[in-house]
């Protein structure tokens, strides 16, 4: 599909879901509308999306007045506090399940990967209340998790979830089981590590590269002396930084039920990728989290995977993995561009009618942003900067959501202005000696 029929598409599809018929009915289904008032649906839909006032941090008074500049509306402080309650929270959450839809007819594989069908990053922000509720226990105090799943290639988002700070990331990873499929890359962090749902994975034929928590134990099979433990920590005390021992596959934990057969690579890190892991450990700890176990391997860094020599050698896995820390660009800008965790004090409804709000800016954000990079690199030969262009197209939305109602044809001229944006300005900077995720995968650009 052409560029100009992918605009089109992006251009339609925008309208359908955020135009005032499609909002309409959707309020009127989950009974957030059920009699006219002032404060329209598309109005209130705008005002937590699209419009540049945040919902979690700007008072009744300055919405209010936003609401009337855009909408050309009178309408009370009470009259809209009134608004942000339950049904207001479902409203927006059907909106976001409709718009995450019709993700699979507007996201375009940048290039078909020889070895995996897809490669799935999922991780998890968190961020804490200003004040308490019930249903939001934090580590300390009160917080909030959004657990996310995007396919890198197409840009896709796959799973999402808003839970309590408290939740443990391993749920997340085994309400995802059911859709994994042969060839899927799985890219994940240390929270999701769990041997049960390593061998799901086995079961699956999908591949998987992870982070191997720091108590786990080694063994090899030695036919005199039986198991023996392997201790990588000791094996790579006299190499030199970033060398790497490849064991191939043998066994990872303890006894039968959280033991199983993978292939484990160890790595020295060098004294950049030292100090990185101990400012995050750092952070850990100012969080309320035990890091002593941690501390044990703090030199090395050990991936457990079912990637085959054959398929990948020791040297070429962890540059894969490290795709995996885009998902931290995502989060970057979720904070830093989108406010999502700027918050004051309010009630429970309204705060998660921002955040509702802002994953469905975020997504729709999101989905022009992968967008972007496809075009930029089919047409131009450009790596785009996911966080540049994420950044030019959260200044596009105010003068989106103006644009919706008007029509696709005006709602397509804002997206033809913000593609010809990011490719003038949402280029990549490469760092000397450092490789991007278009070097790692042998995506030739200029």
């Amino acid at each position: 599909m052409g560029i100009k029929k992918h605009l089109r598409s992006m251009a339609q599809a925008i309208t359908e879901t955020f135009g005032r018929d499609a909002v309409s009915q959707t309020a009127k289904k989950t009974g957030f509308s059920k009699r006219s008032s002032k404060c329209k649906p598309e109005a209130f839909l705008s005002l937590c999306t699209l419009l540049k006032d945040s919902v979690g941090k700007n008072s009744l008074q300055h919405l209010c007045s936003a609401i009337s500049y855009q909408f050309q509306i009178s309408i009370s402080k009470q009259a809209l506090h009134e608004r942000f309650n339950g049904k207001a929270v479902s409203f927006l959450k059907q909106i976001y399940g409709q718009l995450a839809a019709r993700q699979e007819g507007m996201a375009s594989v940048l290039e078909r990967h020889p070895l995996f069908s897809r490669i799935r990053i999922m991780d998890a922000t968190s961020f804490r209340l200003p004040s308490p509720h019930a249903d939001y226990p934090g580590v300390q105090g009160y917080g909030v998790k959004v657990q996310l799943e995007y396919e890198w290639l197409r840009g896709e988002v796959l799973y999402h979830k808003v839970q309590a700070e408290a939740k443990s990331d391993k749920d997340a990873a085994r309400e995802q089981l059911d859709s994994l499929e042969p060839g899927d890359l799985l890219l994940r962090d240390l929270g999701y590590y769990s041997a049960r749902l390593i061998k799901e994975m086995n079961k699956k034929e999908a591949y998987f590269i992870s982070r191997v928590p720091s108590q786990t134990k080694f063994w090899t099979w030695s036919g005199e002396k039986g198991w023996i433990q392997i201790k990588p920590e000791e094996d790579l005390k006299n190499k030199v930084s970033g060398e790497t021992i490849d064991y191939g596959f043998i066994k990872v934990g303890g006894d039968s039920r959280s033991s199983f057969v993978a292939r484990i690579v160890a790595q020295k890190l060098t004294l950049q990728q030292r100090q990185r892991r101990e400012r995050a450990l750092h952070l850990k700890r100012q969080k309320g989290h035990q890091t002593l176990s941690a501390n044990q391997r703090n030199q090395i860094q050990i991936l457990v995977t079912n990637v085959t020599q054959e398929e990948l050698g020791a040297q070429d896995l962890y540059p894969l993995y490290s795709i995996r820390w885009q998902v931290e660009i995502l989060f970057k800008t979720w904070k830093s561009l989108f406010k999502v965790d700027d918050i004051r004090k309010m009630n429970q409804e309204r705060v998660e009618c921002h955040l509702y709000g802002t994953l469905i800016e975020i997504l729709l954000s999101s989905m022009m942003t992968f967008q972007c990079r496809y075009y930029l690199y089919w047409k131009h030969q450009i790596e785009a900067s996911e966080y540049k262009c994420m950044d030019l197209v959260k200044r596009a939305l105010p003068h989106l959501a103006s644009s919706i109602q008007s029509g696709p044809k005006s709602v397509l001229i804002i997206l033809e202005m913000i593609f010809e944006n990011t490719r003038r300005h949402g280029r990549k900077e490469h760092r000397k000696k450092h490789e991007s995720p278009f070097d790692i995968l042998g995506l030739a650009y200029n």
